[in-house]
């Protein structure tokens, strides 16, 4: 997606008087990357359900054989698997229909043109900036905290931010002044 295009569509999610001081997009093979654990799970997972797809129609071949239907049951696992293993391209793909902004009041991420759902970062969510740069300028910034609770009970944080962006100092340095200062 071109800069231009980004600017529609944050300016579409922007409130009146609101003034939108960035807009990026991720870079999809940061995306990507960030998908990989799925997918290197995903190949142990799909070659178990195959396995069990061979060795249960293996067991029931034959005329008359009952359960010749058991092979089928390995095939829901066996599409998760492939699901698994193809998890860097959805991210990917998800990634080029994101858009990141930044305005003196919020963070704002948009996903498919806000179809998908809108983000957003007020001065009182954004807690524990953090900024991951690498060596060319680009990187992630987080700035909030998702948390979700597993069936067991458990709890799971994770970072929320911008990532995969270009200027990643520049971008961090716009919260920090723009939507965290002011406060004080």
């Amino acid at each position: 997606m071109d800069q231009t295009r980004a600017e529609e569509i944050a300016i579409r999610q922007i409130e009146p008087g609101e003034r939108l001081l960035w807009t990026g997009t991720p870079a999809p093979a940061a995306a990507a990357i960030g998908a990989l654990p799925a997918s290197l799970f995903g190949i142990p997972f799909t070659a178990f359900a195959g396995f069990w797809i061979w060795g249960a129609a293996e067991a029931t071949s034959g005329a008359g054989r009952p359960g010749a239907f058991f092979p089928l049951f390995g095939l829901p696992f066996l599409l998760i698997g492939l699901g698994m293993l193809a998890a860097p391209l959805w991210a990917a793909l998800r990634a080029r229909g994101t858009v990141y902004a930044v305005t003196e009041r919020r963070t704002l991420i948009i996903i498919g043109d806000g179809t998908g759902g809108v983000i957003s970062h007020a001065r009182s969510d954004i807690r524990d900036l953090m900024r991951v740069e690498r060596a060319d300028g680009t990187g992630s910034v987080f700035f909030a905290w998702r948390s979700r609770v597993s069936s067991r009970g458990f709890e799971r944080r994770s970072r929320v931010g911008f990532v995969g962006i270009p200027e990643v100092r520049r971008v961090e340095r716009l919260i920090r002044e723009q939507i965290l200062e002011p406060a004080a």
